[in-house]
């Protein structure tokens, strides 16, 4: 597919930008002068529209359905957890989310195809993408928290599974400049973030 790439400054949206994607939600992909919002749809859309083969979400219902309910895990049991140790100031609960992360991942790595490459195994999927998005941000949890992914027998699957997904050409080519991620998330690190996500983990509310 034929595309063209603009990064956007969270904090700092052009009003070009936000001419075509008012909520100004990133990532974001915008055709025939329409903008699409939200990761996993923005995958669906892209999929649905070029039918270019192997499909991003497996063809076949079953199939299909179980893609969903791993996108909806991590949506729901990665990502919120993951901005919590971030942005929460307190130790404890710091500490708390850290181990709830490291319980999901756990569950996730399990479903992970022991032959690989890829989480189903030799296609590349929309979980593969959804994931890989937050596994590039990994040195986030490092650099502020001292936390990192315990490289043992509990983890290999999903240890094989990254060295796979991030060498992917199509990873690398569109994967955040890891100094960037750093300055960006010192908002989160400090909890002065200006966002829904910040929000949402200050209130103790539903992640949007």
């Amino acid at each position: 597919v034929d595309f063209e790439y603009i990064e956007t400054d969270p904090y700092n949206k052009t009003p070009e930008f936000l001419a075509v994607n008012p909520r100004g939600l990133v990532p974001a992909v915008i055709h025939k002068g329409r903008a699409i919002y939200e990761s996993s749809i923005c995958v669906e859309y892209i999929d649905e529209v070029w039918q270019n083969e192997p499909h991003l979400l497996p063809t076949e219902p079953y199939e299909r359905a179980v893609a969903r309910i791993w996108v909806d895990f991590i949506g729901k049991k990665i990502i919120p957890v993951y901005y919590r140790i971030v942005q929460k100031q307190d130790k404890e609960e710091q500490d708390q989310a850290k181990e709830e992360f490291l319980k999901n991942l756990e569950t996730l790595t399990e479903a992970i195809s022991e032959t690989g490459p890829y989480f189903f195994g030799e296609n590349f999927t929309i979980v593969d993408i959804i994931l890989a998005s937050y596994t590039l941000r990994l040195n986030v949890l490092e650099f502020y928290r001292n936390f990192e992914i315990p490289n043992d027998s509990r983890f290999a699957r999903f240890f094989k599974w990254r060295e796979a997904a991030e060498a992917r050409p199509s990873i690398k080519a569109t994967a955040p400049d890891s100094e960037k991620i750093l300055a960006r998330y010192i908002h989160y690190a400090q909890n002065t973030a200006q966002s829904e996500v910040a929000d949402a983990i200050r209130k103790g509310t539903a992640f949007p």
